[in-house]
């Protein structure tokens, strides 16, 4: 008596709905990570031209390489906040056969501390 077909453009609106605000949710909040300002101290580890590794970057008790260290950052023991993107490859660095290898970062954005 009270039964009434459903259209189908209603019942995509409502399939549809609930599912693009999902993926709006999970692609938002993949995002916000990015905003996070993380300290790094550099490292001046040597010229690479005599063995060293070049400039670094400590995080979190980490060290890593940074593709794309601007000349006028590169302060030893110099503090800055940034925004970073971690890279699958690793830099190699030092004397033949050493095992010096860090992750490769790309710097999104940096200030001073």
């Amino acid at each position: 008596m009270f039964e009434k077909e459903l259209s189908t453009p209603f019942v995509m609106k409502v399939t549809i709905f609930p599912l693009l605000l999902l993926i709006t949710i999970l692609l938002s909040a993949g995002c916000s990570k990015q905003k996070v300002w993380i300290e790094a101290v550099i490292i001046d580890a040597g010229s690479p031209s005599v063995d060293g590794c070049g400039f670094l970057i400590e995080i979190e008790d980490q060290i890593y390489y940074p593709i794309n260290l601007e000349e006028k950052y590169q302060v030893d023991q110099k503090r800055f906040k940034i925004r970073y993107v971690a890279l699958e490859d690793v830099y190699t660095c030092g004397f033949p056969y050493s095992d010096n290898k860090f992750l490769k970062i790309e710097i999104r954005e940096i200030e001073e501390w």
